[in-house]
């Protein structure tokens, strides 16, 4: 199947990485591996748009040393309540805009999330294209 990355995240890595030039992307992700596929997640193309799936996932590398601090990007994010979030994986904790919408509990899945955080956007083309400007700072 055709993929793409959500524009709304490919934005959102860009607004990063001009404020980050220098930051770490060693955790940076979008497309699931094999493991991914195996089960439901937002990294597998899942909305269509026409025949080509859409990731609604981006994993961004927390990099503080280099200006990428992922606490700062999280909380300001968090603060924002984007319309266009769906939830937020940082530091073992989760945030969802739709389950107990913004309340930060304790995620326990197999990766901590502890190098980098994980968006996920929502399914709706209106948000996961949205090239409106993300608030990071």
């Amino acid at each position: 199947m055709a993929w793409r990355v959500a524009d709304s995240l490919l934005h959102l890595r860009e607004q990063i990485n001009v404020a980050c030039p220098n930051r770490s992307k060693a955790s940076d992700g979008t497309i699931g591996d094999t493991a991914h596929s195996a089960r439901k997640s937002d990294h597998n193309p899942q909305p269509l748009d026409g025949a080509v799936g859409v990731v609604t996932a981006m994993d961004i590398t927390n990099d503080p040393d280099d200006g990428c601090d992922a606490d700062k990007i999280v909380n300001a994010l968090v603060a924002s309540r984007d319309p266009r979030i769906k939830y937020i994986i940082w530091n073992r904790r989760i945030i969802s805009s739709q389950t107990e919408p913004w309340v930060w509990r304790n995620y326990t899945g197999k990766n901590p999330h502890s190098k980098h955080f994980h968006l996920s956007v929502l399914p709706a083309k209106t948000h996961f294209d949205s090239k409106a400007s993300w608030k990071i700072a």
